[in-house]
């Protein structure tokens, strides 16, 4: 027997059930989706042609709050650090740079695990099943806890940017340094501001980059001083440093862009001619007015300069605001120049990769070329004219576009400028003034591809074939007027 109320029943039972199958279905490939989806996995390295275990990849480093505390008679330093960062993709782990041991790490304030070789600090986010916790564009911010001596650090390549002798400790150098004393994303491309306190034994001095906050006895460590430090504008990590010992500070007004600021100076007990030193120093603001001619505004809030105790490596460093000096340098206004070059061209305006230093050391050697001219020295086309008639075949055997890492640190200080100066004389006077203040203005990483890029731009006349002879050849480039030769 056929009934009407049980077939409508029946047939809205089955409605029913297969909505609710077609809604299960929709369920499990919506999950189904999610689970199988893909995303580029960090990787322990940026991903740098010469310093590919530099960095970390899928974030951008927005800030380091580094609280330490060192003792320079036993190097042991420990304390921890806030790096804030930015997602730029579905993230599931973060990859930081570190040489000292790792005891606690916390990400959003809750306690997470974490793996440590070598220099690599490996911190999982929170996972489900697989997939990243934090999609691109999202803030995390991670607390590592940390100790261990500075004294025998072993660095990659030969480079080791940690002085010490038990009295004093210099951390400065490139292209590594930071990683020696704070959690960070050690590579230029990932400029980042930074808020540093260090506590030292009472009466020894901890000098830093950026603005001088305070200083002085801290009531909860008896026996301890506190330096806090604080930059404002975005910098490369190789622009840090931390200098420890018994200094001779002087603190000064400073008058930049008709604006008063502050200069802060520190010169070495073991230096000699402290003195000498500290008035060179002070040199600083006259320089950095000069520079500004070509420049344009100086970038930064803070100036001064350091003076260590020991023979360093290198002439100058380029640290933020504070270049750190080896003290046979003192007098050599042509290093004062340099280093004060670099706070536009190469903390400010940074580097992408390593392979790109032209954009750093040839620009501010450059710098150095004009500023020493108009305080009466040689000229740019003397500079050139002899190291063009004095230079040999391995002046001009290496590639400026490719150095490689044995030699990223040699031709760019002199046959770098000298590409610099024959782009001036092809491009002309108002062309060159006009590029040249563009570049500086601007922030963040860039390429020697964007710096070519822009000078092709800029000028009247074509350079293409300028660029590609002096920064891509390997042999003397000829001297004509298309390659800028006047």
């Amino acid at each position: 027997m056929w009934s009407a109320s049980k077939d409508t029943a029946g047939r809205r039972v089955a409605e029913w059930l297969g909505s609710l199958v077609a809604l299960l279905t929709g369920l499990i490939l919506v999950v189904a989706l999610i689970f199988t989806r893909t995303f580029a996995p960090a990787s322990a390295g940026i991903g740098d042609p010469y310093y590919p275990e530099a960095g970390g990849s899928g974030y951008d480093a927005l800030s380091y709050v580094v609280d330490v505390t060192y003792d320079p008679g036993t190097a042991v330093l420990s304390g921890s650090t806030w790096v804030s960062l930015m997602t730029t993709q579905p993230l599931d782990v973060v990859h930081l740079d570190l040489m000292l041991a790792v005891s606690e790490v916390e990400v959003g304030g809750a306690k997470a695990g974490f793996t440590q070789r070598g220099s690599d600090l490996a911190v999982p986010l929170v996972t489900i099943a697989g997939l990243p916790a934090n999609r691109a564009g999202e803030v995390v911010n991670i607390l590592v806890a940390y100790s261990g001596s500075l004294a025998g650090l072993k660095f990659r390549d030969g480079f080791d940017p940690v002085y010490w002798n038990g009295a004093e400790t210099l951390i400065s150098g490139e292209p590594l340094s930071a990683s020696a004393w704070f959690p960070s994303n050690d590579h230029p491309s990932d400029p980042a501001t930074y808020d540093i306190t260090v506590g030292v034994p009472t009466g020894v001095e901890a000098i830093s980059v950026g603005t001088l906050l305070g200083h002085g006895a801290d009531p909860a460590h008896p026996g301890e001083d506190t330096w806090h430090w604080r930059t404002a504008t975005p910098a490369p990590t190789y622009a840090t440093m931390l200098a420890v010992g018994q200094y001779d500070v002087e603190t000064v007004p400073v008058q930049l862009d008709g604006v008063e600021r502050t200069a802060v100076y520190a010169v070495s007990e073991a230096v000699a001619a402290r003195t000498q030193a500290m008035d060179w120093l002070k040199e600083s603001g006259a320089a950095v007015t000069a520079l500004e001619r070509h420049l344009g505004r100086y970038p930064l809030n803070a100036l001064g300069g350091v003076v260590p105790g020991f023979t360093l490596e290198w002439a100058g460093m380029e640290t933020l605001g504070r270049p750190v000096y080896d003290r046979d340098a003192v007098g050599k206004d042509n290093v004062l120049f340099h280093e004060l070059a670099h706070q536009w061209l190469g903390d400010t305006v940074t580097l992408r990769q390593w392979h790109d230093i032209f954009i750093n050391e040839a620009m501010a050697s450059y710098l150095e070329w004009m500023s020493v001219a108009e305080a009466g020295g040689a000229t740019p086309q003397q500079n050139f004219d002899h190291l063009y008639a004095t230079s040999k075949g391995a002046f001009w055997s290496l590639r400026l576009s490719d150095p490689g890492t044995r030699d990223l640190f040699t031709r760019v200080y002199d046959r770098g400028p000298m590409v610099v100066h024959a782009l001036r004389v092809r491009m002309g006077e108002d062309a060159f003034s006009r590029f040249l203040a563009d570049w500086a203005g601007q922030s963040g990483p860039r390429s020697l591809d964007d710096w070519r890029v822009a000078a092709e731009k800029a000028s009247p006349v074509d350079v293409r074939p300028l660029l590609a002879a002096w920064l891509d050849g390997t042999s003397k480039v000829p001297s004509t007027t298309e390659n800028g030769f006047s």
